[in-house]
């Protein structure tokens, strides 16, 4: 499951502001590391944040009949294969369960082979090698390494049959651990699931996702279909840092992919359905934006700026900040560059997040607490 802190869900734990504030900045900065394989990603987000969600079908089109006979017909050694390498598994982001970080060519490739993989049923002609040691690999091979715990990338762009192969390998280890997960009692969470959260009509569940989906094409133009995960979990009487209680909604929308695909998190008051934060993440989001040097950014911050308050303006009524504070480390593309501007607000006591895409003055993230 991913570390993803809402500075709302842990006003009530005791963590001095100061610590507060570095979780919540570090939460928008997630993007680096997005990736939905592993069982855990750190203390925090047990301490912070339980979520257990319920699943129902996502929808029988040929495409996820093929995909799911795919994963569910695995035989007992492949089954066996990846039970191991997930019982193995520590590493809480990609680059440290990799011989090598992807390439941004490769995160590309994946993000379009994904969704021919999980849309299309496009599967790769073999399955990716599993070996007991390297000395078992071939040259420049794409294959898990059982000894080492490591899944080695050939030197070189891997080429569309390997991507698919990678994918593949993805989606085959994140359904066996699903699976153990299930088995120990926990429904996968945000990032895991399957398949959606069921709602009830009329339901606060589902009156909390309508608000988002208008939210959603308000800000993004964006409609989902049944082949998104969208899970949906309710917060009674949930405390904010002014003794406020609220019924909070949290949702997170995501096709299925190994995390590099563009996804979604709303939060929102689910008493009068008015929006506590949204944002976009994921390389998809991104990966195709313009960089900027920090220099060259600079030059737009004034004008990324007005965007910032006329949203703020418009979805909080907030006016006048008593202070603004901005850097370019929310996303960036490679050393020394950045496609967006992160603004850090105060209004009468009440600190707004908001990231505003340089190159088009998309809001990426906009929050309030």
């Amino acid at each position: 499951m991913e570390n993803r802190i809402n500075k709302d869900l842990i006003s009530n734990i005791e963590i001095d502001e100061d610590m507060k504030k570095t979780l919540y900045r570090n939460c928008i900065k997630k993007r680096r590391t997005a990736d939905f394989r592993f069982r855990y990603s750190g203390v925090l987000t047990a301490l912070i944040i339980i979520t257990v969600f319920g699943v129902f079908s996502i929808g029988t089109s040929a495409a996820i009949i093929s995909f799911r006979s795919r994963l569910a017909n695995m035989d007992t050694e492949e089954f066996g294969s990846y039970a191991a390498e997930v019982d193995a598994d520590t590493f809480i982001s990609t680059d440290e369960g990799f011989s090598r970080e992807l390439t941004i060519k490769e995160i590309k490739k994946v993000i379009e082979l994904e969704r021919k993989y999980y849309d299309e049923g496009v599967f790769p002609k073999k399955n990716m090698p599993h070996y007991e040691t390297f000395a078992e690999r071939g040259k420049n091979e794409l294959a898990y390494v059982v000894s080492d715990n490591i899944v080695y990338l050939p030197e070189k762009d891997m080429d569309d049959e390997q991507i698919l192969e990678y994918i593949d390998h993805d989606a085959k280890k994140r359904y066996v651990n699903i699976l153990e997960l299930k088995a120990d009692g926990i429904e996968p969470g945000e990032g895991m699931a399957l398949e959606s959260t069921p709602l009830t009509s009329g339901s606060i569940e589902e009156k909390t996702k309508k608000a988002a989906d208008k939210y959603l094409k308000d800000y993004y133009g964006l409609v989902t279909d049944d082949s998104w995960i969208v899970l949906v979990d309710i917060f009674d009487e949930s405390e904010d840092k002014y003794g406020n209680i609220m019924t909070l909604g949290v949702l997170h929308y995501y096709q299925l992919g190994t995390g590099y695909a563009t996804c979604y998190d709303l939060y929102i008051n689910a008493d009068d359905m008015s929006l506590l934060m949204i944002g976009e993440a994921g390389y998809g989001s991104i990966i195709d934006s313009e960089a900027y040097t920090y220099a060259e950014a600079e030059e737009y911050v004034a004008e990324r700026e007005q965007t910032a308050l006329n949203a703020i303006k418009k979805e909080f009524g907030y006016e006048n900040p008593d202070s603004i504070k901005y850097d370019f480390e929310g996303f960036n593309l490679e050393d020394g560059k950045t496609a967006s501007v992160n603004f850090e607000m105060e209004f009468s006591g009440r600190t707004v997040y908001s990231e505003v895409r340089i190159e088009d003055s998309e809001i990426l993230y906009l929050s309030r607490f």
